[in-house]
């Protein structure tokens, strides 16, 4: 048995787990900054975090500026915010946007420098997050990041038009609150797009040369569950029993990339959203296909299983027919979901593939460096085009 290290977060896990915000240890009590998504805000559910939190001692002070592919320059303003009224304590509640949001405040707010700066980058020094850096509670109310079970805050820089990922096990939130009944609400194209983050993590720390025993146990029951439920979810969103098994599924993808990372269907799709703006599930999706098949060569077993977690019944294929089979039972996924986009779709060109592929290494160059089948700058640009 390889040698190997695993956390588990502490995420409490259920209908109706947002209660937990009442009970919160007394040690936490004092002001926190609400990063909240604006929709939680106008249709009335913060009011009802906001009165939980309380009755454990916790004031909020509000902030609702948040957009898909969260601002640098808008974190750095809050955490402005969140420094002068002296809080101690960040809660981000939405998807993947709001609490990576709320996980640069929280560096920013009790550290020096931009949030930009600690952006895992090669083209510039790196500033790492201090022991200063503030404890996040994370409250998801979509199925897809898993960002409050990871180390991850990924932040656009709207005067470049590009994305990066701040890295650091300072900004694993203290608790997840995964409360599915946040989620019954969300409409069919949000959930499928949200789903299919959730699998692509669970498929990139699965084949990547980071993977280890433990990240692989929760991929594979990740890519079981999404592959069985999200088009139960997207066809019926109030289906109870779909919802918390996506979410259950997201959280676990959030666990396996926290242990293994994001491979080379990352390091493609985010420069795309950067320029463009595009969901981040779209921009995974419209590559991720296309990515399995330049890549189920370079190791024959693991995407064999990986297409034994999509459909049981390959299991009797030969192993390369296996592996083989294991992109086209995503896109039969994508089909099913109706997630099948391309690049163009968010108006990506032919002139643009130098400009993403710069993006892509110089902001994810480990992402395509743990990847099984290393792709090269030529490769990267190839990719591109077939996914256009």
């Amino acid at each position: 048995m390889d040698t190997f290290h695993c956390s588990i977060p502490s995420i409490q896990f259920g209908f109706g787990a947002r209660q937990k915000l009442s009970q919160l240890p007394a040690t936490w009590r004092g002001k926190a900054l609400l990063a909240l998504d604006p929709f939680l805000d106008s249709n009335g559910a913060a009011a009802d975090l906001e009165s939980l939190l309380k009755k454990s001692g916790i004031v909020t002070e509000k902030w609702t500026d948040i957009t898909p592919n969260p601002d640098c320059f808008t974190v750095d303003r809050a955490a402005d915010l969140a420094r002068e009224q002296g809080c101690t304590l960040v809660v981000g509640v939405g998807g993947g946007s709001a609490i990576d949001f709320g996980k640069a405040v929280a560096v920013v707010a009790a550290n020096p420098g931009t949030s930009w700066q600690y952006t895992r980058r090669s083209d510039h020094e790196v500033l790492e997050p201090g022991e200063a850096t503030l404890p996040i509670i994370a409250v998801p109310t979509t199925s897809g990041t898993g960002t409050e079970a990871t180390p991850y805050s990924v932040l656009n820089n709207s005067k470049i038009h590009e994305k990066s990922t701040i890295v650091s096990e300072r900004i694993v939130p203290k608790l997840g609150i995964v409360d599915p009944e946040l989620m019954l609400s969300k409409p069919p194209r949000l959930t499928a797009y949200t789903g299919i983050d959730a699998i692509t993590h669970s498929i990139d720390a699965y084949v990547s040369a980071l993977a280890q025993p433990f990240s692989k146990l929760l991929s594979l029951e990740s890519i079981r569950l999404v592959s069985r439920w999200l088009p139960e979810a997207v066809a019926n969103g109030g289906n109870r029993r779909a919802r918390g098994k996506l979410a259950w599924a997201s959280t676990l993808g959030g666990m396996a990339i926290c242990h293994a990372g994001t491979t080379l269907p990352h390091a493609l799709g985010q420069p795309v959203s950067g320029m463009f703006g595009a969901p981040h599930g779209g921009s995974i999706a419209a590559c991720l296909v296309e990515v399995m098949q330049f890549s189920f060569m370079a190791d024959f077993q693991r995407y064999a299983e990986i297409a034994e977690a999509l459909d049981p019944s390959a299991r009797d294929l030969p192993l390369k027919q296996k592996a083989e089979a294991s992109a086209e039972l995503v896109a039969r996924l994508f089909r099913d979901t109706g997630t099948t986009v391309r690049f163009s779709d968010f108006g990506m060109g032919e002139k643009d593939i130098d400009k993403a592929t710069h993006i892509a290494l110089t902001g994810y160059g480990s992402d395509i460096e743990i990847h099984p089948r290393v792709a090269s700058e030529d490769e990267i640009k190839q990719l591109y085009r077939a996914c256009l």
